[in-house]
């Protein structure tokens, strides 16, 4: 069926589409309209995040508006979800199903972090795509869970960037001029997530280079260090530490211990044996 093939193709091509299933009808009042529910249940729509619709059947798409505006909230919410919306003189049940865009992680540098940080972002559902000038270590055989593998120089693959997919950057190279060069080609995008990693000294003599170029910039997506503090020492543990950092700005949360968020709301009962929140 073509919009299997559709759907399909939109899931492998990282295009954020949206796929309504009507799975029951109601009639509220007698009239002529009223459709059979052998001719609408079952219906498939596929909605794209460009505002395309596709059905294989002829449909009215100003009489289906209301099914459609939901379905554009279920896939800009980027949640699946049942709904109930009334057409005409009948009621329409019927379900969304969103598949977004995976997020797409783009890891510079491909040295020791960047394998347990592409192992451990693949797990979680990233995009990954890896970048390095080094052929020895810009490779498959390097990564293989990583879906690109680029080998060429930082400046010519971030200059052609395209930031539309908002991908969130993590700089693992092994030079701070690498690091000046890539962020001069992408700290003017709205790109939510540029991680750096490195010691203080070698942040500060970044950030010493890049206020020349940006004055006014307050720098306030990237992070640098890269990670939060969780003690991490092996490139496994700074992985974890990335990752996490990535989800809170993802997420746009704390951060913090949950004990720190909900533990003062929690008291031991003395002698009941139990905790209570």
């Amino acid at each position: 069926m073509e919009l299997y093939q559709r759907l399909i193709s939109s899931i492998e091509n990282r295009t954020e589409v949206a796929l309504i299933t009507v799975t029951k009808i109601n009639n509220h009042a007698s009239c002529l309209d009223y459709p059979t529910e052998e001719a609408v249940v079952g219906t498939k729509l596929l909605l794209f995040s460009e505002g395309e619709v596709f059905c294989e059947q002829h449909i009215s798409k100003e009489d289906w508006q209301p099914i459609l505006e939901e379905a554009r909230t279920a896939l800009s919410r980027q949640k699946s979800k049942a709904f109930v919306s009334k057409l005409k003189n009948y009621e329409i049940e019927y379900f969304v199903d969103v598949y977004p865009a995976p997020l797409h992680l783009i890891v510079a540098g491909a040295g020791h972090v960047a394998k347990p940080l592409v192992e451990m972002g693949k797990k979680l559902g990233f995009y990954i795509t890896v970048i390095c000038d080094r052929p020895q270590f810009a490779n498959k055989e390097q990564f293989p869970l990583a879906d690109e593998v680029e080998c060429k120089p930082y400046h010519e693959y971030f200059q052609r960037l395209d930031a539309a997919s908002k991908p969130y950057i993590t700089l693992l190279t092994r030079g701070h001029q690498f690091d000046v060069t890539i962020l001069r080609e992408i700290l003017h995008l709205p790109i939510p997530y540029i991680g750096m990693i490195g010691s203080r000294r070698r942040i500060s003599g970044v950030l010493s280079q890049l206020h020349e170029d940006f004055p006014s910039t307050d720098f306030h997506h990237l992070y640098a260090p890269v990670g939060l503090d969780i003690g991490a020492q092996t490139p496994e543990e700074i992985a974890i530490s990335v990752l996490a950092e990535i989800l809170r700005v993802k997420h746009h949360a704390s951060g913090k211990s949950l004990r720190e968020e909900i533990g003062h709301s929690i008291v031991y009962k003395l002698g009941e044996d139990k905790w209570t929140i």
